[in-house]
């Protein structure tokens, strides 16, 4: 999944806590508490710094890691090793055309926002993220995160056609409604971090 178990633990009874940090300042624990009185519970917390990201986004990174986290515990997904592949896929080119809604949603908007992102200015927008690499594209950008331990995304601006991508190894292995949530949640880190760089872009809710 790409996070880390924790050494320490808070309090007795908590068996793991799992820590994952997408972005900064985005940071999650998961803690499986196991009580002989009061049975098993599975808990999320997020790091104090949180609170500067928008409330849905943060409930909805939740709701995507326990997706995960629960295909992984009733052994839809193997335990084996895995790393993103280098080759990508266009999503269109593996999820099927009931997920194109998903994919508008994940998109809407943002496709009149991200042309207006100039190419230096992501660079420095993806640095303050911590998380995330930009490379040129002619005429555009790209960035490329990786999600998961095992899965990529891509988002691509060339001109003004704006592309989503995952590596193979990913998009072959996860739903595409996790994956697409996922894109969603990462182009909006990037759109407001890049507003912290340059005022003047527009909200999205200007668009809405």
């Amino acid at each position: 999944m790409g996070g880390q178990l924790l050494e320490d633990t808070p309090y007795p009874g908590v068996r793991w806590v799992l820590h994952l940090r997408p972005f900064r300042p985005l940071e999650l624990f998961f803690l499986y508490i196991a009580d002989e009185e009061f049975g098993t519970d599975l808990r999320v917390y997020f790091g104090p710094l949180s609170r500067a990201v928008p409330t849905e986004d943060a409930y909805v990174f939740a709701w995507d890691y326990l997706a995960v986290l629960a295909r992984y515990g009733r052994g839809e997904y193997a335990l084996v090793p895995g790393a993103p592949d280098p080759g990508w896929l266009p999503v269109a080119e593996f999820a099927p055309p009931e997920a194109r809604p998903i994919q508008e949603q994940a998109l809407g908007v943002r496709e009149e926002v991200l042309p207006r992102l100039a190419a230096p200015l992501v660079e420095v927008a993806v640095a303050r993220l911590e998380s995330g690499s930009v490379h040129p594209l002619p005429g555009g950008w790209q960035v490329i995160w990786r999600i998961l331990g095992d899965a990529a995304f891509r988002l691509s601006l060339a001109g003004k056609e704006v592309e989503l991508a995952f590596d193979r190894h990913g998009a072959r292995k996860y739903v595409p409604e996790i994956l697409l949530s996922f894109a969603w949640l990462y182009i909006n880190a990037l759109i407001r971090e890049y507003r912290q760089v340059d005022p003047g872009l527009p909200r999205l809710s200007r668009y809405l």
